[in-house]
């Protein structure tokens, strides 16, 4: 091997320990090439790869610039100068140069390479309008039109704040050139037919784009990769990395060029721009928050823990509420034997889903070198449990889990503390490793039961030595005689069961099975709401999630176990079905004369939206019903607003319009009604929905039939369609009413109208118009 081929293999290789001095020794040699050859560019770039790895920023930075100046029309250097500008904190210039290098790859007919450098240059500088104008106009040409509309509306956006009015226009007339059906595109122009400002564009949520294939030595990905069939990590690494990849992405969500959004953004906005309430305290200092969180993740990539670990607190106390905060604090705590500390912030952590395996792992770490060796038994095996149901198939993981019970249950009464001891090594030692998942499989295979459909076995079941068949028996002769409509003996054996076993849970829930049957749903409430606790204690929020949806389903108006259904639900990751509990919940407090409270409930509903994967669809159904709340308690002028919002958020929402057009015609500003009720038939027809049109003129003449100008508009729409028996029809009530109202003007108009269409009875209309 060549003495360049041996340094060429070390920039494939990367930043390691190992390698370090074959990158000092790369970076030597294509120093003393550089002295034969000052404008080598090739030789420019290998030295500046070489000090990245180094993690020489700033002299890499400055020979990327050297072979960018000696090679103009090479867009690499430009590139890797932008990356490092990016991690030096220079926004401005590392969009500048994204964007001269997104320029020259396009000269090159790269343009995949063009769009990830465009798309580099608007992520730091979200109002770089070149950068949008370019990226529209790549991908219309690419037939990506999506992506296409979204920058024309980008564009729009910047062109209204600057007071460029007919250039938004025009940007947005391209957006639906491209996909005419788009709803943003339609609900952009409408706001700027009606005078309404466009939100500005916004780093998109749940991640930075290109910024996330920025690579520099021990730099964070800034969202998370798709995990591995396999990984190199332990459980407790793998939590570790998810947690700061969180924390990093609720950063780059937050701010953005040093601009940090404020609790104070409410209302339709808010709710447009994505922000949300999630991770926040109610009195939380955002900018303070954000200040301590860029501090934590910058100092823990330069593996300064004790100083991240002061930033990380410093934006708890700000107000940050994020389980992956309370995780990384945890871990370094623990790694710095501040255990007390630790152990609070990991059972804070331990109730979410991505960080429950290490957090139990840590915990039962922790314990077991204090020498509470029971407490210790007890979260390793939560921890295998929660592991062994992740390598089963997805059928059996539930069965698998409940089958841990009788396990943990005699894990409760075990007083050998050499048994208690014994078993947190097995698991530590079974656990955390890397590859652990495989090592899990390996495992199971000896058991001898992935061959077939039947029952998994615990892995648990090898690592103690106390027997729980006792208990697997009780629970099998309950389930028998209940089949077998024998409650009462089911209940008696169930109990007695209990006396054996008292701490094992699925005992409890068979017991309030046997409850409902017999008809006494207060007392099988009560019994899974302590089922539903006990699981919440445990950090088992799926399991509580699943006994307390079983209350709220038996006893409708437990508003308690409600509430606690909702907090399981979002710190689960279950937003969606947490809105929809918040939906119901309000729901009672109205069915119970309490439209304040279902108020409030609807706003803490709204606030959970822009965690969804579907927030329009919810917020539009939310705003809907505080609008209702508004207009039954005459607050009709709110109620308005609310409709007004529903609205932007979707143009074609025929109830809200029609809602609000009554609203104006109950407060007698019948041009404002007009003016919503013209404003909705304007994007049907620009549908060619006239179907629609006519519905909803329709329904409000059954409301409001006294309105001459509705029925004007309808007999329009019927003539339009060439329905001339509806139109004439309409245009005759329309005059009536206008006559009545003595407009002869516009009563001879609207006979006017008539006579024009030719109807059968053109000479009867001839005669009135001639009488008036």
């Amino acid at each position: 091997m060549s003495q360049e081929q041996r340094y060429q293999q070390a920039m494939n290789r990367g930043h390691t320990a190992a390698w370090d001095q074959e990158w000092n020794r790369a970076a030597a040699f294509y120093s003393q090439a550089l002295e034969e050859k000052p404008d080598d560019p090739k030789a420019l770039s290998n030295i500046a790869l070489a000090l990245l790895n180094l993690q020489e920023y700033e002299k890499s930075l400055q020979y990327y610039l050297r072979a960018a100046e000696v090679s103009p029309d090479d867009p690499l250097p430009l590139e890797k100068a932008a990356t490092l500008y990016v991690h030096m904190g220079q926004a401005a210039k590392a969009s500048k140069l994204s964007d001269h290098a997104a320029e020259l790859y396009l000269k090159e007919k790269n343009a995949d390479k063009a769009i990830e450098n465009w798309s580099r240059a608007v992520v730091l500088d979200f109002e770089n309008l070149q950068a949008h104008t370019r990226l529209a106009v790549v991908y219309e040409r690419l037939g990506r039109k999506p992506q296409a509309v979204r920058e024309y509306l980008h564009m729009a956006s910047l062109f209204q704040h600057a007071g460029r009015n007919e250039k938004a226009f025009e940007a947005v007339n391209r957006a639906l050139q491209v996909d005419r059906n788009n709803k943003e595109a339609q609900q952009a122009q409408m706001m700027l037919r009606s005078g309404k400002m466009l939100p500005k564009p916004a780093r998109p949520r749940g991640g930075t784009g290109p910024l996330e294939d920025i690579k520099l030595p021990q730099q964070p990905r800034l969202s998370a990769p798709k995990e591995p069939a396999e990984s190199n990590l332990d459980p407790i690494e793998e939590a570790q990395k998810e947690a700061l990849v969180t924390l990093a992405r609720l950063f780059f969500e937050q701010s953005s060029e040093g601009e940090v959004r404020t609790t104070s953004r409410r209302g339709l906005q808010a709710i447009m721009d994505g922000t949300g309430d999630l991770a926040f305290t109610k009195n939380a200092d955002r900018a303070k928050i954000m200040l301590h969180l860029g501090m934590a993740v910058e100092l823990h990539t330069q593996g300064d823990s004790d100083q991240a670990a002061e930033e990380l607190k410093g934006a708890i106390n700000a107000g940050l509420d994020s389980p992956a905060a309370y995780f990384c604090l945890g871990v370094i705590q623990v790694a710095s034997d501040r255990q007390e500390s630790a152990v609070r912030n990991l059972q804070r952590a331990m109730p979410h889903a991505d960080f429950a395996l290490g957090s139990r792992l840590l915990l039962g770490g922790i314990w077991y070198q204090q020498g509470k060796y029971k407490q210790a038994a007890e979260r390793y095996l939560e921890a295998l449990r929660s592991a062994d149901a992740q390598v089963v198939s997805p059928k059996h993981a539930d069965e698998l889990r409940e089958l841990y019970e009788p396990l943990m249950d005699a894990l409760s009464r075990e007083k050998n503390e050499d048994h208690q001891k014994k078993l947190c090594e097995n698991i530590a030692e079974l656990l955390v490793r890397s590859n652990w998942r495989t090592h899990l499989r390996n495992a199971r295979q000896q058991l001898g039961d992935q061959e077939n459909d039947s029952s998994p076995i615990p892995l648990a079941e090898v690592l103690i030595e106390s027997s729980s068949s006792d208990v697997v028996v009780a629970m099998s002769t309950v389930r028998s005689l209940a089949r077998a409509g024998h409650l009462g003996a089911a209940l008696e054996e169930i109990l007695f069961a209990l006396h054996r076993a008292p701490a094992y849970l699925p005992l409890h829930i068979v017991l309030g099975d046997l409850l409902v049957s017999k008809d006494r749903i207060m007392e099988a409430a009560e019994k899974f709401g302590v089922v539903a606790r006990a699981y919440s204690s445990r950090g088992e929020s799926r399991r509580a999630i699943k006994m307390l949806q079983r209350v709220v389903e038996m006893v409708p108006m437990n508003l308690v176990s409600r509430q606690q259904l909702i907090e399981h639900m979002v710190a689960f990751g279950q937003i969606d079905e947490a809105i929809e509990e918040y939906l119901k919940l309000a729901e009672v407090h109205y069915s119970m004369a309490e439209p304040g409270k279902a108020r409030d409930v609807y706003n803490q509903a709204l606030n959970l939206t822009s965690q969804s994967e579907k927030p329009v669809h919810w917020q539009v159904r939310i705003l809907h019903r505080i609008a209702d709340i508004e207009t039954q308690s005459l607050s009709w002028r709110k109620a308005i607003e609310l409709y007004k919002q529903i609205c932007v958020l979707r143009p074609d929402d025929s109830e809200a319009y029609r809602s609000m057009v009554v609203l104006f015609f109950n407060l007698g500003n019948q041009d404002q009604a007009l003016k919503a009720m013209d404003q909705y038939i304007a994007t049907m027809n620009e549908s060619e929905n006239s179907d629609a049109v006519i519905r909803f003129l329709e329904q409000l003449i059954s409301e409001q039939p006294g309105q001459a100008m509705i029925h004007y508009r309808l007999a329009v729409q019927y003539e339009q369609v060439g329905n001339i028996s509806g139109a004439v029809r309409s245009y005759d009530v329309a005059g009536e009413l206008l006559l009545e109202a003595g407009d002869k003007a516009g009563g001879a108009e609207m006979i006017q109208r008539i006579i024009w269409m030719n109807p059968p009875e053109k000479e009867k209309y001839q005669k009135l118009l001639a009488s008036l």
